[in-house]
């Protein structure tokens, strides 16, 4: 945990002198969740224990966050039974203890291979969308929803764990998308992959990702990489296929890439029961069952498998599937499998029929002479039962001309599945490329639209998965202008940068790249449309001349040189403060930017020119003005009566001698003295 506490170690700590850790069940780099004794009502929990790190930086959101989801009292919902900051191994940290239901989690079944029927994923389906209605109306996300944290009661209900409690964490973790950890990706939005802000549709498309995985095993879009797997879901359309039945349409809409597209989970809980009244009864949900150690001890619960007790009707009516009532008599009967369920401000109800069993009969146990003749009775009411059902399936086939199959051409999969839902086809779905229907469009169905087809019939449709993907051609050596051109053929779009370059000339493509999937090479398919990014040449880069005052030659020539430039030498000159044999002075000036193989002027120093001062007693004033000139210096400042006696010589202040060395031209200054 942060690398400061390792959560391994905490098994067996009692956390604010209530709830002593069992067991680790998921530790990350926020929080580890553990299963938990609560001492005091003497029952199993789980607590979410945040690393000292977190406690300090988001502990008072979790904490809020908690604090709401303790006054949602709701049977779908996790109940917060503790939240607060307790010392833990000598750290401050934010601990939340809820609820743990025995039924396991959906991830414990996925984890044994246990998957769902469509049916049962209805009936998962339909409480996780009551919890996330529940928490979405009081302004709570979940923003983590996983199969690990769609739980079960003994009773097979579903209890959704974290709401609210995990929003904290993973919004510091998608600030950076790319950082984010295999797991979050799997269930991520697009908007998430696409750092865009993101609030409870999140969910819904997160729920859409796990009901899929929930029957089919995989979970759509998950690549090898965190990156390749966000980069997947960025205005894709959710894939769907016929093994999910009535389901498909629902999750194609709970899984549009656009947020406002999607439904919302009052939404898709109401479609998901209307999906129900077409589905055969389910089946018990295969929970995996264990105890605080971890231990299984009940593989699955046989528990009435129609899920079909009263929920809670909290919220107002909404429109009812029902099935057309059948007497007992007949040889199908209607069993009602009433789902008052919640779902946003709705009750929801689906009715599925089942084939009733023959009633048995009342034999009189006393009369054993009558038994044979009760049994031929029963024998040939029976058969006659069958040939009377038989004579009227047999007679609806041949008396069902079909439907006309409507044009369902450039609907999208969703629309044209829902449009036909009551011709009771089964449909089938096959993906084809095509250049003029837009991906996940309708192309044609199976057989054509005008056709005729019986109710048990299936219907194909061919839906578009876009235009066939073209090879990525080759753009080494071309032009800015041919490498547009070359992939306009190819029915590709260009996006022409520049960058640098030392070896290829200006104009000239240097590399190009696919943003979406970077390790694509020449030859490689990419789907018509995709930009390509073409980086084209600017020549070399510009160079910052560097500083030579004062380097030898030699060494001003190597620097040079490193960075592919020339050195030119003028004439040399003296310097006051360069010494012989160093530069003291370039052109251009050191810091200017120049293009490369750009020439560099110096001037080499001859060390310092100087003259002596001569000596001038027993001059007057004009011989003493002509021997300072004739020295190579200048006559400055002349004070005093100069038809007398010279009495010093300054320079810049400073009494020079006859003799000392001065720079040439240098101002020596006259004192006289009188006035």
């Amino acid at each position: 945990m942060s690398g400061v506490v390792d959560p391994l170690e905490l098994v067996g700590t009692t956390i604010d002198s209530r709830f002593r850790l069992e067991r680790l069940v998921s530790p990350s780099t926020q929080s580890s969740t553990f299963v938990a004794v609560d001492t005091r009502e003497r029952r199993s929990v789980h607590v979410r224990l945040f690393t000292p790190e977190t406690s300090a930086s988001i502990g008072d959101a979790v904490l809020e966050q908690a604090r709401m989801v303790a006054s949602i009292n709701h049977p779908t919902v996790a109940a917060v039974l503790s939240a607060g900051r307790a010392d833990v191994a000598g750290h401050r940290m934010v601990y939340v203890a809820s609820e743990r239901p025995l039924g396991g989690t959906l991830q414990d079944m996925l984890d044994r291979g246990r998957l769902l029927t469509p049916s049962q994923a209805v009936v998962v389906g339909v409480d996780v969308c009551r919890a996330l209605d529940r928490a979405h109306r009081r302004g709570i996300v979940h923003l983590d929803l996983r199969p690990s944290a769609i739980m079960f009661s003994e009773n097979q209900r579903v209890v959704v764990a974290d709401l609210g409690i995990a929003a904290p964490s993973a919004e510091v973790a998608w600030s950076v998308p790319s950082a984010v950890s295999p797991e979050r990706a799997r269930y991520a939005s697009p908007e998430q992959a696409e750092a865009q802000p993101f609030d409870e549709k999140t969910d819904v498309y997160a729920l859409a990702l796990v009901l899929v995985e929930a029957v089919t095993g995989s979970v759509p879009f998950v690549t090898d990489s965190v990156v390749a797997t966000l980069s997947s879901r960025i205005d894709r359309l959710f894939p769907v296929s016929a093994d999910l039945g009535a389901l498909a349409s629902v999750l194609e809409k709970a899984g549009r890439a656009q947020p406002e597209e999607r439904s919302s989970a009052a939404e898709m809980g109401r479609a998901l029961v209307q999906s129900a009244s077409t589905m055969p009864r389910p089946e018990s949900l295969p929970l995996v069952v264990s105890d605080a150690t971890g231990e299984i001890l009940v593989p699955s619960l046989d528990v009435d498998p129609t899920i079909d007790v009263a929920r809670p009707s909290e919220f107002a009516s909404m429109p009812t599937s029902e099935s057309t009532a059948v007497p007992a008599s007949a040889a199908s009967s209607t069993i009602s499998r009433d789902i008052p369920t919640a779902v946003g401000d709705l009750v929801i109800r689906a009715d599925t029929e089942m084939l009733a069993p023959i009633p048995a009969v009342d034999v009189d146990d006393d009369d054993d002479d009558d038994k044979p003749l009760v049994a031929r009775w029963i024998i040939a009411a029976t058969a006659a039962l069958v040939l009377v059902v038989g004579g009227f399936f047999a007679y609806r086939w041949i008396t069902d001309n079909g439907r006309e199959i409507p044009i369902l051409a450039n609907l999208t999969e969703g629309q044209a599945a829902n449009s036909i839902t009551e011709y009771g086809w089964d449909i089938e779905r096959i993906e084809e490329f095509s250049e003029d229907f837009e991906a996940g469009r309708v192309i044609r169905t199976e057989p054509p639209a005008g056709d005729s087809l019986k109710s048990s019939g299936v219907l194909t449709l061919v839906v578009s998965s876009g235009p066939p993907p073209v090879p990525l051609p080759d753009l080494a050596t071309l032009d800015s202008v041919s490498a547009v051109t070359a992939l306009g053929n190819a029915g590709l779009q260009a996006n022409v940068l520049e960058e640098p370059s030392e070896d290829v000339p200006v104009g000239v493509v240097v590399r190009w790249v696919v943003p979406e999937q970077p390790n694509l090479a020449v030859g490689d398919d990419v789907i018509k449309g995709t930009t390509i990014d073409v980086y084209v040449s600017q020549g070399p880069a510009p160079r910052d001349v560097p500083d030579l005052k004062g380097q030898t030659l030699e060494a001003a020539t190597a620097k040079l040189a490193e960075l592919r430039l020339t050195i030119k030498r003028l004439d040399d000159q003296f310097f006051i403060d360069v010494p012989a044999g160093a530069i003291g002075s370039q052109v251009p000036a050191a810091g200017e930017q120049v293009v490369r193989d750009t020439e560099i002027s110096v001037v080499v120093s001859k060390g310092p020119d100087v003259v002596a001062v001569p000596v001038l007693r027993r001059l007057n004033f004009e011989q003493v003005k002509q021997a300072i000139t004739d020295a190579g210096l200048v006559v400055g400042n002349v004070t005093g009566n100069t038809n007398g006696v010279l009495v010093a010589l300054a320079y810049n202040g400073q009494i020079v001698t006859p003799g000392q060395l001065l720079p040439r031209g240098a101002a020596v200054d006259l004192a006289y003295f009188g006035r």
